[in-house]
């Protein structure tokens, strides 16, 4: 009877009593993002405490299964433990969420020297501080473990294993807890899959053609982090778009003023921008294995250039430059030497060869990032003088914001002028929009996950230049277009406006999803 009872003691109460103040440290780190997201819930966070004190329980049990290799790992699962606890709790304070898959995303899409402006800009030198802090604590504390563990801790083991059957049997009665905790957690979702060669996966698509005149050059503008709010295109009290504007007044420019974006970042947005993939689409597929803008364009008898002043790849690989591959050439900035990184570089690219038909894709940096670094000197009208009806703190942010957003209007209306004596077509739009202390008075950024922001990082500015050329000899389309400019319209969808005016039509008459 003695050897079972020593037995039970050393094998399953091992936790609580040998190993207990590791057991707490873990306990502690797991339960805390989720119990804190939901503090105005009293009665959710103790069920969660109990889950999470039984999901601890199997974790150190796991761990000490082997004990040649428990005194490694124990220290080496304390510190990611609380370094992705520590993750979760800056995302939720600052985005109102959780870890998620669209973060892991971000994560992997990410360069160096977008991380870099990242934690200039959302990351305090005291919220750096802490969390370096409380890493360098759990290290130490790990690697203390040996003899902390020594210290007398007399009959607590009992109360701890009178907790876990205590925790067992409330969850056992509660156990939809166990299925609401675990069904969007980034483990579960996660897929290796979404990081793409698109290379790969070539759809071949079949189109057939319904008007014999097209477009000699379709030209679209890819921006970045471009709100609604700030074009005074679309009513913002700064005149953040004057040459824009001046298009639009001589008939040159389409403004399309009910504008969405799929998603409110450019990771999630490029897997519908540019494919018959919709956020509505049900057909089981993953968005890679729909359709393509580029594919279709060169069926089309188009020649193909992506002209990026993005990263060509990110820490493995970026939806963007996985498209960009795609194109009969490419160009990225990033390759090219010299000190300016701003749009304007993009300008002085010209074709390699003379080509009848292009499709040519200008990826701007746009208003992305750390504002300031995304305009030169003279672009530097406004100043936090001008923005007196603001909370001092927004001031500067916003005058930098709309000093990028003028500097935008400078780089779009001069691509848009490169095609002014040609047969052209130019569509710009950004991939998402920002939320500029639109719902929260203390944050600006990439959109939170609550309903309000999220309709604020979706609100984007759309604009169609035609040249004049385009005009004469494609009246019908030009005047389609105009009719359609007061229709609501999300971006999912783009690919079939291109379709239509350049005359072509898919095969299987696929139709939006």
């Amino acid at each position: 009877m003695k050897d079972v009872l020593g037995v039970i003691k050393d094998k399953i109460l091992y936790p609580f009593n040998k190993d207990l103040i590791y057991f707490l440290l873990l306990w502690v780190f797991i339960s805390l993002p989720n119990c804190y997201s939901q503090k105005n819930n009293i009665t959710y966070v103790i069920y969660l405490l109990m889950m999470y004190y039984i999901v601890t329980y199997i974790v150190v049990v796991l761990i000490n299964l082997y004990k040649r290799i428990s005194k490694i790992l124990k220290p080496i699962v304390l510190v990611i433990i609380t370094l992705v606890s520590l993750l979760n709790l800056y995302c939720f304070i600052n985005y109102g969420c959780l870890l998620s898959f669209d973060y892991v995303q971000i994560i992997t899409g990410t360069n160096p020297d977008e991380a870099k402006e990242f934690f200039s800009i959302y990351v305090s030198g005291v919220e750096l501080i802490l969390f370096v802090l409380v890493i360098a604590i759990s290290i130490f504390i790990a690697f203390k473990l040996p003899r902390l563990q020594q210290i007398k801790l007399g009959v607590t083991w009992i109360v701890a294993s009178f907790f876990l059957l205590l925790s067992i049997g409330a969850i056992y009665h509660n156990s939809g807890i166990l299925k609401e905790e675990f069904k969007d957690k980034v483990l579960w979702n996660f897929r290796f899959d979404e990081v793409v060669d698109l290379r790969c996966h070539l759809t071949h698509p079949k189109i057939e053609e319904c008007d014999s005149i097209h477009p000699k050059h379709i030209v679209i503008i890819l921006g970045e982090s471009f709100s609604a709010n700030h074009s005074s295109l679309y009513g913002y009290e700064k005149c953040t778009n004057p040459l824009l504007a001046k298009q639009e007044e001589v008939g040159n420019l389409l403004v399309i003023k009910n504008v969405t974006s799929p998603c409110t970042h450019t990771i999630a947005s490029f897997r519908y921008l540019l494919n018959t993939y919709s956020i509505k689409c049900k057909d089981g597929k993953p968005w890679y294995e729909h359709a393509n803008i580029i594919e279709t364009m060169k069926v089309a008898g188009y020649h193909t250039v992506w002209i990026s002043n993005q990263a060509e790849k990110g820490m493995f690989e970026n939806i963007p430059g996985s498209h960009a591959r795609l194109c009969d050439e490419t160009f990225f900035l990033e390759n090219e030497k010299g000190d300016d990184r701003f749009d304007g570089r993009l300008l002085g690219y010209r074709l390699s060869k003379h080509h009848e038909y292009n499709c040519i894709f200008y990826h701007l940096m746009g208003q992305h990032g750390s504002f300031k670094e995304r305009y030169p000197k003279a672009y530097e009208v406004f100043n936090g003088k001008d923005y007196n009806a603001y909370p001092p703190h927004q001031r500067d942010i916003l005058a930098s914001y709309d000093n990028a957003t003028l500097y935008n209007d400078y780089v779009v209306n001069s691509i848009m002028e490169l095609y002014k004596d040609q047969d052209a077509v130019v569509f710009y739009f950004p991939d998402h929009a920002l939320d500029l202390f639109d719902t929260d008075p203390d944050y600006f950024g990439h959109a939170k996950k609550t309903k309000a922001s999220q309709i604020q990082g979706k609100k984007i500015p759309f604009v169609v230049y035609v040249s004049p050329i385009f005009r004469k000899f494609h009246s019908k389309k030009y005047e389609r277009m105009r009719k359609k400019s007061v229709k609501s319209f999300c971006t999912d969808a783009f690919i079939y406006t291109v379709m239509d005016v350049t005359g072509f039509r898919f095969a299987d008459s696929r139709d939006r999803e």
